[in-house]
């Protein structure tokens, strides 16, 4: 089982803007509500047939129009990858005192352009989780055409050609926290390994929480498969959710010094 992190349904309308103020949130519709809330069998059929005809990338317009206005919404967030507005179609709830588990329903989740970017079923039979898949946040691996990473993979120790040295201290130099990752290539180059950090606890799925960490290697030296290995000579640079350096550590490099903290 997939279990995908969405914002507790349950909540009261928020006052940073996700959702359109018209859908009713859980708390307003509940409240209106007598419980258990079951839909008649006939209308559970059809609308999780209409559910199942839904497709990433439609507009919230699109999906209203083939399945029908939500029962509910909650607002997520407005990071980059991030789900900003989740939609609730209920099938059956035993009321609000209940735990997101005992809830039969399919939840929608809509970047902040309002695309369709995840279908969650929760025990609603004959819909199927679909998730975007957000490649910014691919796992880390080195790159394909690097040196390093060529020679690493052949069984032999790789050293850094003079040119490739210099061009790494010298750029390290110049850089300064808050630069993003096309100013640090400007000096750098391009880096021999990109490690990602993906929002949340899943690796490449859109849904509420921070924002891909991106992490770059300057190999110098290294003669095993893990860059971060003890004794690799490296110049490892942190970005932040914002693509902005906000940590540099040269490991094993003599006459670099630490930018930052690795704490933000």
């Amino acid at each position: 089982m997939v279990l995908v992190v969405f914002p507790v349904l349950t909540c009261s309308a928020q006052k940073k803007p996700g959702c359109s103020p018209e859908i009713p949130r859980y708390s307003e519709w509940s409240a209106a509500q007598h419980f258990p809330n079951v839909l008649e069998a006939g209308r559970q059929q059809a609308l999780a047939s209409k559910l199942s005809q839904l497709t990433l990338h439609m507009s919230q317009a699109e999906v209203s129009a083939l399945a029908g206005p939500p029962t509910y919404a909650a607002d997520g967030a407005l990071q980059p990858n991030a789900i900003a507005c989740v939609w609730g179609y209920s099938f059956e709830d035993p009321g609000p005192s209940s735990g997101p588990a005992a809830k039969h329903r399919v939840t929608l989740g809509f970047t902040r352009d309002g695309s369709l970017a995840a279908i969650v079923p929760q025990r609603v039979d004959g819909v199927q989780i679909l998730q975007l898949q957000d490649k910014s946040c691919a796992a880390g691996s080195p790159v394909s055409d690097s040196v390093a990473a060529e020679t690493v993979a052949a069984g032999k120790t790789y050293v850094a050609d003079s040119q490739r040295q210099a061009k790494v201290r010298a750029g390290y130099a110049g850089l300064s926290l808050g630069m993003s990752v096309d100013q640090v290539e400007d000096l750098l180059g391009k880096a021999d390994w990109v490690s990602v950090r993906p929002h949340g606890h899943l690796p490449n799925v859109w849904f509420v929480g921070v924002p891909c960490q991106r992490q770059l290697a300057y190999i110098l030296r290294q003669n095993s498969a893990n860059p971060a290995d003890a004794n690799t000579v490296a110049v490892h640079l942190s970005f932040d959710e914002n693509g902005r350096l906000f940590w540099a550590a040269p490991q094993n490099v003599e006459g670099l010094k630490a930018m930052g903290s690795a704490v933000q």
